[in-house]
């Protein structure tokens, strides 16, 4: 009997208590492991939310609703730009180097037919209108945006012309600027600018304001009204009114070798 007890306390009990032995220490070891995932998980989740990425669905779905409309936002600047470089002067000269002479030639070119189109809409086309982009640097920095601003000045006094308003003049060109997603993000976008002043009949200078906003058709959309200030004379001339308008015109990125 005390044999079989023997037996039955080494190949029985022994190997219980050690496996229970076993299993509390795996256990312990099991319980600090996922303590220790616990604390991984909260210090990643405060990561990301000091980045911006929230952890639960709600906001998540959120941001992703935001980055959609960024998204399409943006989307519509691409297009916007490809109409602007698709203009046949971008396309014939602000991909090749810059040549003061073809410049000042098309820049000519542009102002007389303006000037030609204006007399007979009894348009006063001020001498500022093309002058203002007069420069007579040999190498500029950045030469495509001297053609984009080209572009806007002949597509401003066209629509002038045609909404046939009493005079435009060209303001002193804005600084080009540079559009990005955050202050150290690449740049997504040029945005090339050009200001005019228009005069004369209020629903004249209203078919002006439509003209560059609308055009006659989506293709014509070369650019965005930046800023606008729509001015009424007084009570001396109640029907004469003046806008002032910034026009914007979105190139994409520059490339290296377009770099002053």
């Amino acid at each position: 009997m005390r044999r079989s007890s023997s037996r039955f306390l080494w190949f029985v009990l022994v190997p219980m208590a050690a496996l229970v032995v076993w299993a509390w220490y795996y256990a312990g070891v099991l319980a600090r492991r996922e303590a220790g995932l616990a604390r991984e998980v909260a210090a990643l989740r405060g990561e990301l939310a000091q980045g911006g990425f929230e952890s639960d669905a709600a906001a998540i779905n959120a941001r992703r609703a935001r980055l959609l409309l960024e998204s399409l936002k943006l989307r519509d600047v691409v297009q916007v730009a490809r109409r602007l470089e698709a203009d046949e002067l971008m396309q014939t000269y602000a991909g090749r180097p810059f040549q003061l002479i073809e410049f000042e030639r098309e820049r000519a070119a542009v102002a007389l037919g303006i000037r030609t189109r204006a007399v007979p809409a009894k348009v006063r086309i001020d001498e500022s209108a093309f002058e203002v982009l007069s420069d007579k640097s040999e190498s500029p920095a950045q030469p495509r945006r001297r053609w984009a601003q080209l572009v806007l000045a002949r597509e401003a006094a066209l629509r002038a012309v045609a909404a046939g308003v009493a005079s435009y003049e060209a303001l002193p060109v804005p600084a080009v600027r540079e559009m990005r997603a955050g202050e150290t993000s690449p740049v997504i976008s040029e945005e090339v600018l050009f200001s005019v002043r228009v005069t004369g009949a209020s629903a004249r200078v209203q078919a002006f304001v439509e003209y560059l906003a609308l055009g006659e058709k989506p293709a014509d959309l070369r650019f965005a009204i930046e800023h606008l200030v729509l001015r009424k004379d007084g009570t001396a001339a109640p029907d004469q009114a003046s806008a002032t308008v910034v026009l914007a015109g979105l190139l994409s990125p520059a490339k290296p070798e377009d770099a002053p």
